[in-house]
């Protein structure tokens, strides 16, 4: 079966993620069990920037499990997403376990108003991202921690494609 190099090759570690060190030397304490994990919106006006791959990579170092939601459709972007899928689950008695909602500033503001009391009472931790934070209601934005991703150098995605190159046998110049 073929694999799509993105899917491949998305790194599994801090160790192989690029582009973010102010992150990796935040998040390196908390995967490390020196800190705890908090809620957090992870923004950036790009696409690409490695929120999706940071929050893959705290579940599995952490070992925890990861509830993945794309927050824009039209399903899982209401009122009725939050009460009947969201707070049943946050409520459920998992710890160790991780709400991850994508593309969280498309959210209703009724669904964003029903999600910052369900944050507040969950058992289990929250990440969301977004591309326009203004788009978030500052309500959600203060249970959260809300970090910042910049676009990646260009120089470091070469680097980590030419590593990839090297791996599937190409030769990249």
């Amino acid at each position: 079966m073929k694999t799509v190099w993105w899917e491949k090759y998305r790194p599994t570690t801090l160790d192989e993620f690029v582009g973010q060190q102010h992150l990796i030397d935040e998040f390196a304490p908390i995967l490390n069990g020196d800190a705890p994990l908090q809620n957090y919106i992870f923004y950036s006006k790009e696409p690409g920037t490695g929120k999706t791959t940071l929050a893959h990579i705290i579940a599995k170092m952490l070992g925890y499990q990861i509830h993945q939601y794309n927050a824009s459709s039209k399903r899982t972007r209401g009122i009725e997403f939050i009460e009947e899928d969201i707070i049943p689950l946050s409520r459920s008695g998992l710890n160790e376990a991780i709400i991850f909602l994508d593309e969280a500033d498309r959210l209703t503001q009724q669904a964003q108003d029903a999600l910052k009391g369900v944050i507040e009472s969950s058992t289990c931790r929250f990440i969301l991202t977004c591309n326009d934070i203004t788009k978030v209601s500052t309500w959600l934005q203060s249970r959260c921690q809300v970090k910042i991703f910049e676009p990646i150098q260009s120089e470091l995605i070469f680097d980590r494609l030419k590593k990839i190159g090297n791996i599937e046998n190409i030769v990249v110049p």
